[in-house]
């Protein structure tokens, strides 16, 4: 099975920060048994050769962060759009548990 590619785009993230959100978002896709991997599975089963694109734009803002989530396969775009989230973990977590769910809903 082939690994999704990720892209980052941060605003006013420390490097620690940082950090923190490339091991959740490593976590959540790429780890065996993660969070993705059954969804990861059915699209890889399906389209052998598809391009995975997940796009992470996080913005520190004042009372916690701004994020969106575009996870891109066989060209559809599934998006997660969050404001003022107080706990960067729970930011990635709930994207990832919306992909997943719409994924294996299909």
């Amino acid at each position: 099975m082939q690994n999704p590619n990720v892209v980052y785009k941060l605003d006013g993230v420390t490097d620690v920060m940082e950090s923190e959100l490339k091991s959740l978002v490593e976590k959540n896709l790429f780890w065996e048994n993660c969070k993705m991997s059954s969804s990861l599975k059915k699209i890889y089963s399906k389209w052998w050769d598809v391009k995975v694109v997940v796009r992470v734009t996080v913005k520190k803002v004042a009372d916690g962060y701004d994020g969106n989530f575009k996870f891109e396969y066989d060209g559809k775009s599934l998006d997660y759009d969050r404001q003022s989230f107080e706990i960067l973990a729970d930011l990635v977590n709930h994207a990832f548990d919306n992909f997943k769910q719409r994924i294996l809903a299909k």
